[in-house]
């Protein structure tokens, strides 16, 4: 058992020991894997601030509950007693009438303007924070509410839910798309790195073939290779991932002050990395063992 994990150690040491040996080759490796890896994790991180900025919006769709006006005080006691218990609702509170009419006099400068009317024209209502964005959950708990008692009208603006939640469902996908095309692109660049090194040492492969050399033994120290370009290319690209969120968070939240909006962009936390670190090298070590296992049937010994 020693012996099977100092062969695996020794492996692996000499494998990163050649890339240190070949920096210029192996730097010129390592960005492209790099680049292929930061770009659909900048586009996760962006999708991860929008999402986290969404859940602190201001402009949460709300549904508004108009009550009749001959609604009375147990009427409002029952939908108060709905509105508490429902599970798809967030939040919500009561807007009297008087405070509604004082509140748009405030807002529009009409001071003394309740002493002109005969009496108030504005009805109690419930303003709900829905616990979703989505659209269709939106729509089925605007039916829902609207059919409480002495509930009137239940409205909400449909189209802006609708424009929001698929914005950040496009984001998403395309996080997705890009992830799995450039994840299929370090497949490709990884068995294109380990296919040119066994050619270089075809006459090295043959010969520890002519001495009785496993083809395991032989792939082991081409799987080490890739793994390392696989963790040190993730690691470059949280490093682009840092650089990018360090540069754009200033501009960012300068932006969103000018909309007393608070934004910025979100780095990945550890899971996160340790998570793109084991891709990474899940991937590169893939693609060499796609490499090794094509050309080692192909290279017999002369």
């Amino acid at each position: 058992m020693k012996h099977f994990f100092y062969l695996h150690w020794q492996s692996a040491s000499n494998a990163f020991t050649r890339i240190l040996r070949q920096p210029f080759g192996s730097l010129l490796n390592l960005v492209m894997l790099s680049v292929a890896l930061a770009l659909p994790l900048s586009l996760y991180l962006c999708v991860n601030s929008l999402q986290d900025w969404v859940g602190r919006l201001s402009a949460t769709p709300q549904i508004t509950l108009f009550m009749e006006m001959s609604a009375e005080d147990a009427d409002l006691a029952a939908v108060n007693s709905t509105l508490r218990k429902h599970p798809r609702i967030k939040g919500y509170r009561f807007v009297s009438r008087q405070q509604a009419l004082k509140d748009m006099e405030n807002r529009n400068g009409l001071s003394g303007l309740a002493d002109g009317l005969e009496s108030n024209p504005l009805p109690d209502a419930f303003i709900v924070t829905p616990a979703t964005i989505e659209p269709h959950e939106l729509e089925m708990l605007q039916k829902e509410l609207s059919g409480l008692p002495m509930v009137e009208t239940a409205q909400f603006d449909a189209s802006w839910a609708k424009r929001l939640y698929g914005m950040v469902d496009l984001a998403r996908k395309l996080t997705v798309f890009l992830a799995t095309i450039l994840g299929i692109a370090l497949i490709l660049i990884t068995h294109n790195t380990i296919r040119m090194q066994i050619l270089a040492r075809r006459d090295e492969i043959e010969v520890a073939k002519l001495i009785g050399a496993t083809d395991s033994f032989i792939r082991r120290p081409f799987l080490y290779h890739a793994f390392w370009q696989g963790v040190l290319a993730a690691l470059i690209a949280w490093g682009l991932t840092c650089w990018l969120v360090a540069m754009a968070n200033p501009a960012i939240t300068e932006f969103a002050m000018l909309y007393n909006e608070r934004v910025n962009l979100i780095s990945l936390n550890a899971p996160e990395v340790l998570a793109v670190i084991g891709l990474a090298a899940f991937l590169a070590m893939f693609g060499a063992r796609l490499a090794t296992g094509h050309h080692l049937r192909q290279l017999e010994p002369r």
